[in-house]
């Protein structure tokens, strides 16, 4: 029989876990932290008002004559977390305002005030940002999805601001308004599963659990109670067994694996994969994941050492995910694969990929094929749209 690939190979590089980033994503806690606001206009109060939101103290330095509408509406209902609060001084900013700071935002009428702005507050230690001009900020806004806890941040690199309202746009249709009210269940209930799970299989299965339930449920009275009596359960000792899900990755694009697949691989302990799966792919596995790089399969290699590595893994509690170029639901010998591991004890699973037609044209050198299999495609969706 032809089992699947063997473990693992060094002969190519792996990939990085992690594609370069335009910059570093943050979460920063804010509550009774001191930051500057600089400027009375729209900009600075929607600034002022995020900055209260998270806690802080916000001081704003701008005279009355500057205060636009916005920052009078702001001031006159205060900050939305019960910690933050509004300082205002009717005076423009000086180079003494930074002192203890958390942050600087300023809104400068030209580049002369904004580098003064930027220099002053650089000089004293405190991260700066002046709005709607990227030469004078080390931080950035980014659009953002609240449902505090959760908090979604999208950041463009100030290089397409529309875009990122459109993403935005996007996950708010995707995040149930419930999500909040999930999240603060997890807040309560978080130490008391830590006490009593395992960290590894057991709590992650428990995590896994409660995700599903969020996306579909509202959480309802006694919620907390159910989920701590599920937590019990999960922690009576049994056999440790995992298993082995082997998933279809298609062409090659990332955009094309069905949503089982992408869950599979956000789930994986071990994650194998040969030189035909793209990083855009395996960007998409859990970080801490363990990432294997295999030979191809061959017909005249022994595979059993291979298998026999899988085996052992998915009997040491492991969750194995076997990535493979195409459809694997359509290949006799991953199937066979699959049951011999099945025999074993080892629970199997695969997630179909898409199917690339053309495929085989490219990898046998056909190119004649290869254009008449397009122009098929494309005959055939001109009857489809004419027939509609």
């Amino acid at each position: 029989m032809h089992a699947l690939p063997p473990l693992p190979s060094d002969r190519a590089s792996k990939p990085q876990r992690v594609a370069a980033l335009a910059t570093l994503p943050l979460f920063w806690t804010l509550k009774g932290k001191r930051v500057v606001v600089a400027g009375g206009s729209d900009g600075a109060a929607w600034k002022a008002e995020l900055l209260a939101a998270c806690g802080a103290e916000v001081h704003v330095y701008a005279s009355h004559a500057d205060l636009g509408d916005g920052f009078h509406d702001l001031l006159g209902r205060g900050a939305a977390d019960r910690d933050g609060s509004f300082v205002r001084h009717d005076q423009t900013w000086h180079d003494g305002i930074f002192g203890d700071a958390a942050l600087a935002i300023g809104d400068c009428e030209d580049d002369e005030e904004a580098e003064a702005f930027f220099n002053a507050a650089g000089a004293a230690g405190v991260p700066v940002n002046v709005i709607d001009k990227p030469q004078f900020c080390q931080f950035q806004f980014g659009s953002i999805v609240n449902r505090s806890p959760v908090v979604v941040a999208i950041s463009t690199d100030g290089a397409a601001p529309i875009l990122a309202q459109a993403i935005r746009r996007r996950i708010e249709t995707l995040l149930p308004p419930a999500m909040k009210r999930w999240a603060g269940v997890a807040q309560a209930i978080r130490e008391r599963v830590n006490v009593r799970l395992q960290p590894g299989a057991q709590r992650r299965t428990f995590w896994e659990r409660f995700v599903d339930r969020a996306f579909i449920e509202t959480p309802e009275e006694g919620v907390e109670t159910r989920l701590i009596a599920e937590v019990d359960r999960l922690a009576t000792p049994r056999p440790s067994v995992g298993r082995v899900t082997i998933v279809g990755a298609g062409p090659g694009d990332a955009e094309l694996l069905t949503l089982k697949a992408v869950r599979a691989l956000q789930a994986a302990d071990v994650i194998l994969y040969d030189e035909r799966i793209s990083n855009d792919v395996l960007e998409l596995a859990r970080r801490e994941a363990r990432r294997i790089l295999v030979n191809q399969r061959s017909r005249d290699a022994d595979a059993g050492d291979g298998s026999n590595a899988i085996v052992a893994l998915a009997r040491a509690g492991k969750r194995v995910v076997q990535l493979q170029a195409g459809d694997p639901a359509s290949d006799a010998e991953t199937r066979e694969a699959a049951a011999w591991l099945g025999q074993r004890g080892i629970p199997v699973e695969i997630v179909p990929g898409v199917a690339d037609r053309r495929r085989g044209a490219w990898e046998n050198g056909d190119a004649q094929a290869l254009v008449v299999a397009g122009m098929a495609e494309q005959a055939h969706e001109r009857l489809r749209v004419a027939g509609h």
